[in-house]
């Protein structure tokens, strides 16, 4: 296993015009480690991980994410990190088997046989349309997006919301 961290970041900053979003972030998190931020709303934690994935701009400072620059190499970034948003969102008439295709075929990747294990570990009807799961189905989904292609990295923004307390609970390998 290599030496260099999995995320690094020196004096990361995203204003929104004048409103901070995050200020002066140091932070170091080695491969292999969990790490979670924990704050209030409007903390600033989704948009260190927008900062981090290169989604959005920083207004300044430097952050690495598996070697990576978020400025330079976004695409590197997104191609090896499984990325759950806190707010799941897909195309209208959907279903579930179509999102999870897409997302794989976004990443040049066939994860079919991981995505049917997962579907049926985290007991999904992939022939319902998205728009009509609950919100925990609807995560459950992006769970599955996000992890399918074996990630070197997995950044998760509130990952449990709206799962019910036996999901929460579960744990799967990814």
């Amino acid at each position: 296993m290599s030496k260099d961290p999995a995320i690094e970041t020196y004096e990361l900053t995203k204003y929104y015009g004048k409103i901070r979003g995050i200020e002066g972030l140091d932070l170091q998190v080695e491969k292999g480690d969990f790490f979670g931020f924990i704050g209030p709303n409007g903390a600033g934690k989704s948009t260190a991980i927008r900062t981090l994935l290169g989604l959005i701009e920083k207004t300044s400072g430097s952050a690495k994410v598996l070697g990576y620059d978020i400025s330079e190499e976004k695409e590197k970034i997104l191609e090896n990190t499984g990325y759950l948003p806190s707010e799941i969102h897909f195309y209208s008439k959907m279903k579930v088997k179509d999102a999870i295709s897409y997302s794989a075929a976004l990443r040049k990747t066939d994860c079919s046989k991981r995505a049917t294990e997962l579907c049926e570990r985290l007991d999904l009807d992939i022939n319902k349309r998205v728009e009509d799961l609950s919100l925990g189905n609807r995560k459950k989904v992006g769970i599955i997006c996000a992890v399918q292609h074996h990630p070197d990295l997995l950044i998760l923004d509130e990952p449990t919301s709206g799962l019910d307390p036996l999901m929460q609970k579960s744990s799967f390998r990814y």
